[in-house]
């Protein structure tokens, strides 16, 4: 269930608009409403809000003032301007100042409906974008950590409760490189950390994850440019 703000002072409009929310998403949403910019700010300041739909033109400060206020108290809330006034400077201070739509009074049930379903589509889409950052930046952090061993598709798609075919998509488009080149070029850091400080191919190739040194010694010359035992000389 989402939380929403209802900020309107026309009691009629106020409860059209609690009924609204009703008619269209059922349980989706708990409404709470506040009838003037003091009350909102109240309410805002002691309750996570998701959505507030509020009114430009309240009795005791301007709507614009109020989403001002609540931007800077929680940047990433989502407002739905409603406005009576249809000229483009109120319009275009709305967006500017952060809202994330607006409703021209009077609107209709329909018109209102498009305005939420397009705050919760990009809402879907916001989570979606985290959750594949997120999802990409664990198993970046397990491929750093468990280099050594015998990392399998499987294994990263269970990490992140993901299909393994969409792990790899989402690594690549996180950080422009397939997961396994980028473990390869891991290893290969460590091993050149590893040669430096004496220690001879076939350990080498053991400690970062190769359990054949010729294909370690394969691999890392098509890396480095030069075999190990010549990264060694230089």
């Amino acid at each position: 269930m989402k939380h929403v703000l209802v900020v309107e002072d026309d009691s009629l409009e106020r409860k059209a608009l609690e009924r609204m929310f009703e008619l269209c998403y059922h349980d989706a949403f708990s409404v709470v409403s506040a009838v003037d910019g003091r009350m909102a700010l109240d309410r805002f300041q002691n309750y996570l809000f998701e959505l507030v739909l509020l009114d430009i033109n309240l009795p005791d400060m301007s709507g614009l003032e109020l989403l001002r206020r609540m931007k800077e108290i929680r940047g990433d809330v989502a407002v739905i301007m409603a406005t009576a006034y249809s000229d483009y400077e109120h319009l275009r201070a709305a967006m500017r100042d952060g809202s994330s739509d607006y409703l021209i009074k009077p609107y209709s049930m329909a018109t209102f409906k498009e305005a939420v379903d397009r705050y919760l589509s990009r809402s879907v889409e916001q989570r979606d974008l985290f959750g594949s950052v997120k999802s990409a930046s664990m198993v970046r952090q397990y491929l750093d950590e468990h280099y050594a061993e015998d990392v399998t598709l499987d294994e990263l798609a269970r990490l992140v409760n993901r299909d393994r075919s969409y792990v790899g998509k989402l690594f690549k488009r996180e950080y422009g490189s397939s997961i396994f080149s980028y473990l390869l070029s891991v290893r290969i850091r460590h091993a050149k950390e590893l040669l430096a400080k004496g220690m001879s191919v076939g350990e080498v190739s053991m400690q970062v994850g190769f359990s054949d040194p010729a294909y370690f010694s394969k691999c890392f010359k098509r890396e480095v440019g030069t075999s190990p035992a010549q990264f060694v000389r230089s």
